[in-house]
């Protein structure tokens, strides 16, 4: 069989594959209500599906390669790498470039509190390998940066790093951060659950939601997206020559390309200078930069109406979901199982720093309606933007707040940096020049820095946060406070979204 296909043929089969494998798992979903209950994404449940079928458990159990085709798993070991390009070049087309007050004012607490997790999770991993990991365990000293990649980037970041991380000398790492990405997807759903459940019964944090989360809500990673009020106005596509998903893929094709050649450009100024330091370096942090440069043209040439955001999130929701099928599908169990010990530790004190930040340092950074905008941010440092997305709507179900509309523009100015951006790419190399020890150190210096700011900033006078989990203040008046700012201005209640994912 495998002389009767040309290359070109195995890809187009490995995604023809990939789509029954998808449809096959969206099936198990709604026959096993517990998967819908616990909101796991279809595509996290195609990657298992996927290596149970394939020649680490199928194949193992009966000697053979499994259900799953050599060669279609060779396609998808690599589709990873590429369609996290895909996903990032997305993030900033199709939607309304507003100014950079209107932008800063609304998102300015997201953005310090974002940056506050993954710093605190580069800090934390990096202390952890030098003082626990590295010593009883061996674990490579590059994995200083291994939770904030994981857990705030996720698995198309861990993908786009892997050939770095596999030039360092430390492959191993990629099966462990495809562990830890996928463990992050519950934890930040499961766990961000529990918080409202817990806030609910607390009569001291205010919510805007009263009543517990039901497993029969139709909240769903897949429905989650940057709000409407982001959107372009689309013109009839009859005056445009073609179709929107067309006008979407060259928008996203034409980011990438300018990546390209921004990273070509990089490599070779900073090589006549004799440094490498980009000769490794991921593209996919600056396919951001690129959708970023190709939506101001659109905007400045008053194009940018034919860029549809529906469209480009169809792509991008396509591309993530196959990304991720593919990554748990082909990650390493004989890894993975080595290093159980590894991905316990690094899971507690993952999700115990973003528990603590979220209740305790929510209502010092966030002053209004801090539950609902920490628990936005509490998503993202444990999953991925839709996570975000779907636990701020699990704890203000009626869009009460303006959560949903300030934490999409923190994507605008978090998202090319950190959780799978260029500060994130950077790690890797900066843990080579400065030593683990060295860079737990400083990332922590700069967490206490952003902690310090963030309460300052969002109480300059010293007052006593309002409804925070230990101030003692009665929910009856923050609820009267949130009324009166419902009545007065930013917190007019948004529709549903539609569908997208987010990375």
């Amino acid at each position: 069989m495998n002389h009767s296909y040309s290359n070109a043929e195995w890809v187009g089969l490995s995604i023809v594959v990939i789509s029954v494998v998808l449809l096959a798992s969206s099936i198990i979903r709604r026959r096993v209500p517990v998967l819908a209950a616990l909101f796991i994404p279809t595509a996290v449940i195609a990657g298992f599906v996927i290596l149970l079928v394939g020649p680490q458990a199928l194949g193992s159990w009966t000697d053979s390669q499994g259900l799953i085709p050599e060669r279609v798993l060779s396609v998808w070991s690599v589709l990873p790498g590429l369609l996290i390009n895909v996903v990032f070049g997305a993030v900033m087309l199709g939607k309304r470039l507003p100014r950079v007050r209107e932008i800063w004012n609304a998102s300015a607490p997201h953005v310090i509190m974002g940056a506050t997790f993954s710093f605190g999770q580069f800090a934390l991993g990096s202390l952890l390998v030098v003082l626990v990991l590295n010593p009883l365990f061996g674990l490579s000293k590059l994995a200083g940066s291994i939770i904030e990649m994981s857990f705030a980037g996720g698995h198309g970041t861990i993908a786009g790093m892997g050939p770095l991380l596999r030039d360092g000398g430390a492959p191993e790492l990629v099966a462990l951060g495809l562990g830890l990405a996928t463990i992050s997807m519950v934890t930040g759903i499961v766990g961000g659950s529990l918080i409202v459940r817990y806030a609910i019964a607390n009569p001291r944090i205010p919510v805007a939601r009263q009543t517990p989360p039901s497993r029969d809500e139709a909240l769903d990673l897949a429905e989650a997206r940057i709000p409407p009020t982001d959107e372009q106005p689309v013109e009839d596509e009859t005056n445009r020559g073609m179709a929107p998903v067309t006008v979407a893929f060259m928008a996203i094709g034409l980011a990438i390309g300018l990546a390209i050649a921004i990273l070509h450009a990089l490599r070779a100024i900073f090589g006549a200078f004799g440094s490498s330091v980009f000769d490794d370096f991921p593209l996919f942090p600056f396919t951001v930069i690129g959708g970023f440069l190709i939506q101001a043209l659109a905007t400045r040439l008053g194009l940018d109406h034919y860029i549809e955001k529906r469209s480009v999130s169809g792509i991008s929701a396509l591309c993530l979901d196959m990304l991720i099928a593919c990554a748990i599908g082909t990650m390493s169990l004989a890894t993975l199982g080595d290093n159980i010990p590894v991905l316990i530790i690094l899971t507690v004190v993952a999700v115990a720093w973003s528990v603590l930040g979220t209740l305790y340092l929510g209502p010092r950074i966030h002053r209004r309606d801090w539950f609902e905008h920490a628990l936005a941010d509490y998503g993202q440092s444990q999953g991925n933007v839709a996570t975000g997305f779907v636990l701020a709507d699990m704890a203000d179900p009626d869009r009460l707040t303006n959560t949903a509309n300030a934490y999409g523009y923190k994507q605008l100015t978090y998202e090319p940096l950190l959780g799978g951006g260029l500060i994130t790419a950077f790690s890797v190399p900066i843990i080579e020049q400065w030593g683990t020890l060295a860079f737990g150190l400083v990332t922590a210096a700069i967490a206490v820095a952003l902690i310090a700011w963030g309460a300052r900033r969002g109480n300059p006078a010293g007052v006593p946060a309002t409804g925070s989990a230990g101030s003692g203040s009665s929910r009856e008046s923050e609820a009267n406070t949130r009324n009166r700012v419902v009545q007065a201005s930013d917190a007019t209640p948004m529709p549903r979204p539609s569908r997208q994912y987010g990375e």
